[in-house]
């Protein structure tokens, strides 16, 4: 019996003693072969160790470094709010630029043609010393009259033959709001023919008088940057012959082109446009010209497609006519709200 339990114990010595070097080996190597595994197989990798750094000194890293991750995450969402703030303001208040503008934005008339009684349309002022832009088929009229030249006799009589006719309005005028600082009574001031192009279907004028108020005209600032589809839009003009109006939508399309005009690329938008609108400035919601009101589709099936000639287009009419009647053309730029300006305000 005490053979037995001399036995009995010296086993259970041996047992607790394999167990004991089977459970150092797990402790002691299991750590690194699981951070060197992936998906149970060995990676060559090595766990780093920092058996040099104290407690305290970790503690204090990871408070310094929970600090930084909570002034970056304040800054980040004060600079978000300030540009959220920024855009939602430009666009609360995209209708403002129709009394902005009221002193831009004139209502054209032409007057004392040989064929023609007159014309309507819209233009608007794009530098300081008076320069106009408008459409080509606003100060320009291509129509069959009488030939008084050539009569022919026939049966009952003389009759007259016809015979086409074009070129420029001999006067052309332009009126401001009655909600402008320029309106005077009623008064038109003399537009005077400078340059057109039918191919990019744009007219160049001055307008003649002096400044009646201030140093200088009012003008619209072209817009230098992108334009995208669903930007908002606002489009002034004469519509219909009864002054000043304004309408707004977004953008329904960029770079649209037509047969007709093969050399133009426009802005499609939903915004009402009507007759006399022709000639009249887009701003879009930075208070920038993109495009020049240009005509629309009308038909029983067609509901609010619009079209502006891109303001690349209208650069490009201005280059050709500064080179070919020697004129400078000198307009001012607007952009959008730098990124830095919204950070430094959130700051």
């Amino acid at each position: 019996m005490k053979k037995k339990s001399i036995v009995l114990i010296a086993i259970l010595a041996v047992l607790v003693l394999v167990v004991g070097l089977a459970g150092c080996s797990l402790i002691g190597s299991t750590t690194d072969q699981l951070a060197n595994t992936v998906n149970g197989d060995a990676q060559t990798n090595t766990v780093t160790t920092y058996s040099n750094v104290s407690k305290d000194d970790l503690e204090a890293a990871l408070t310094k470094y929970r600090e930084i991750a909570e002034t970056l995450s304040e800054r980040v969402t004060k600079l978000e709010e300030a540009v959220r703030q920024t855009v939602t303001t430009a666009k609360a208040n995209i209708g403002a630029y129709a009394v902005t503008y009221v002193d831009s934005v004139l209502n054209i008339s032409c007057l004392e043609s040989q064929y023609n009684l007159g014309c309507q349309g819209t233009g608007f002022v794009i530098t300081e010393d008076g320069y106009v832009i408008t459409n080509n088929h606003v100060i320009y009229y291509e129509e069959t009259v009488y030939d008084t030249e050539n009569i022919q006799r026939g049966w009952f009589g003389y009759s007259y033959g016809t015979k086409q006719v074009s070129g420029v309005y001999s006067s052309i005028k332009g009126a401001f709001d009655v909600t402008s600082k320029y309106y005077d009574d009623e008064k038109a001031y003399t537009l005077q023919f400078v340059y057109r192009d039918p191919a990019y279907d744009l007219a160049l004028c001055k307008i003649v008088e002096s400044v009646p108020v201030g140093t200088a005209w009012n003008a619209i600032p072209f817009y230098e940057g992108d334009v995208l589809r669903g930007d908002e839009l606002l489009v002034l003009g004469n519509a219909q012959g009864y002054g000043l109006s304004a309408t707004a939508g977004i953008v329904s399309m960029t770079g649209k082109t037509f047969t007709d005009y093969p050399k133009l690329t426009f802005i499609q938008t939903d915004a009402a446009i009507n007759g006399g609108n022709s000639g009249g400035p887009a701003i879009n919601i930075y208070g920038g010209l993109v495009g020049v009101v240009n005509s629309k589709f009308v038909s029983t099936n067609i509901e609010n497609m619009g079209f502006a000639i891109e303001l690349s287009k209208v650069k490009e009419f201005l280059s050709a006519a500064e080179t070919n009647a020697s004129v400078t053309v000198t307009y001012k730029t607007i952009s959008a709200p730098a990124v830095d300006s919204a950070e430094q305000a959130a700051a």
